[in-house]
């Protein structure tokens, strides 16, 4: 008798090979793997404040490139205004404002994105290490989703 023909080793349950994931782009409940930039836009600001749950790597880079050519933008501005100009003062401020309003989201978008490779949310704050920050943040977004991440989803 062979291994497909209904022996006891039949009786082993079959696990997914990847993690359950949104099909609807709506819903925030669950990460959407394979999102596309306006997809991930949308739900980093659907989910502003929401530190439970998962994001997908897709939602979580997209949105950095999002963050990033903003922040170019608006400091390229700043720096084409001129020095002691009411111009640059308005842009510094614009800047500011932005940077502040995308804090509190963005952890959230990497405490999700935690979720997602089964760790701690609270491995965030390693972002604030001086000079390594920044590369935790990278190595942190290039974590494989796993299906143990599904604990941290509210059903």
């Amino acid at each position: 008798m062979t291994q497909g023909e209904g022996t006891p080793f039949d009786t082993q349950p079959e696990w997914p090979s990847e993690p359950v994931g949104a099909t609807d782009p709506g819903d925030l409940t669950l990460p959407l793997y394979g999102a596309t930039f306006g997809q991930a836009v949308s739900r980093f600001y659907g989910s502003y404040a929401r530190f439970s749950g998962r994001a997908s790597r897709s939602e979580f880079w997209w949105v950095m490139l999002a963050l990033t050519v903003v922040a170019f933008l608006c400091g390229g501005f700043v720096g084409a205004a001129g020095e002691d100009s009411a111009l640059e003062l308005i842009a510094m401020v614009i800047m500011v404002l932005f940077l502040l309003g995308c804090a509190i989201p963005g952890w959230a978008l990497l405490v999700r994105r935690l979720h997602d490779a089964n760790l701690s949310g609270w491995m965030s704050l390693l972002t604030v290490l001086p000079y390594v920050g920044i590369v935790i943040q990278i190595v942190f977004g290039l974590l494989p989703s796993k299906q143990l991440g599904e604990r941290f989803d509210r059903r």
